[in-house]
């Protein structure tokens, strides 16, 4: 039996207005609007929770890739003001890419009025019995959003930087979560396929610096990758010292920022499933629509047992085979 899921496909991210998320992620970050339309009440309500109405979306692509995207989801009655969670807070964090220049990157979006917690920090991190160094800058991005931009000495293939080479920005290379339970999530997404690859505790100066943190912080960090080689991994933390809960106004369609995930699968029911049987929550059963996000689909949401929202995606002609 193939494994439900391959890997994430999309943040998604509740907008107030749209306006300022095109001019950052399409004007200066070079993502075209792949699709876009209304999500109808009746689908949303189901999907998203009682309340959301019609709501507007927008997905963003880079370069065509088909994961690492952005939704954008107008939030007709946001739960609560736009906030700039911090690295220490728990619930999904930052969504994270590639950049071909930081210092480039750093300087243009400061100079269009996007602030930096600093200028771009070298910091190394464990790998195996050796380190490597990585080179990082957390922008504050519009709306809410942190957004991590990562020069790698050493890139993994990217969607998007295959099908455009001298393109300056990826799709979306990982989605961040600071959770407080790291084992239960660990399963949670075991047993979804996903699995740790990466799993280390440690500590850095430059980490503290880029990520504003008190010194010395220690973190476990996991990344989590599927079978399928998408592009977009989890990026699961834990620090020694958590800062504010976030996770109640992270709800998709209803909170404003990073608020939930996309995930393709090719059996959503088994997905969904496996989801409830590791200790998630079944938020909405599957059932059929077709929206501009994910074409006609069979979709579903769960929390995982940390309270991450995920919406699970089955393209309908995968069934209808």
């Amino acid at each position: 039996m193939s494994e439900p899921i391959g890997s994430i496909t999309a943040a998604v991210l509740g907008v107030a207005d749209f306006g300022p998320h095109l001019d950052f992620y399409c004007g200066e970050l070079g993502y075209a609007v792949a699709a876009e339309g209304v999500v109808a009440a009746a689908d949303a309500n189901r999907l998203w929770g009682e309340g959301a109405g019609d709501v507007e979306v927008r997905s963003l692509a880079a370069a065509g890739a088909a994961t690492g995207r952005i939704h954008l989801l107008k939030v007709n009655d946001p739960a609560a003001p736009a906030v700039h969670p911090h690295t220490l807070d728990l619930g999904v964090a930052g969504i994270n890419l590639y950049t071909r220049d930081i210092a480039a990157s750093y300087e243009r979006l400061r100079a269009a009025g996007h602030p930096w917690i600093s200028p771009p920090q070298a910091y190394d991190v464990p790998v195996g019995e050796r380190t490597v160094q990585v080179v990082e800058g957390y922008c504050l991005g519009p709306g809410g959003v942190p957004v991590v931009f990562v020069e790698p000495a050493g890139p993994r293939p990217t969607a998007a930087w295959l099908a455009d080479p001298e393109r300056r920005h990826t799709e979306l290379t990982s989605v961040v979560c600071h959770v407080p339970d790291f084992e239960a999530e660990l399963r949670f997404w075991a047993a979804l396929g996903m699995s740790a690859g990466y799993d280390v505790t440690f500590a850095a100066p430059g980490l503290d610096t880029m990520a504003d943190l008190p010194p010395g912080t220690r973190l476990r960090l996991a990344f989590l990758a599927g079978p399928d080689g998408g592009t977009t991994r989890i990026e699961m933390i834990r620090a020694d010292r958590p800062g504010v809960d976030r996770r109640s106004a992270q709800r998709p369609a209803r909170g404003l920022g990073h608020t939930a995930w996309s995930a393709r699968t090719d059996d959503l029911d088994e997905a969904v499933a496996r989801a409830a049987g590791a200790g998630g929550r079944v938020r909405c059963r599957p059932f059929a629509a077709t929206t501009p996000l994910h074409g006609t689909s069979r979709l579903a949401m769960v929390e995982t047992p940390n309270g991450v929202h995920v919406e699970l995606w089955q393209p309908r002609h995968v069934s209808d085979r």
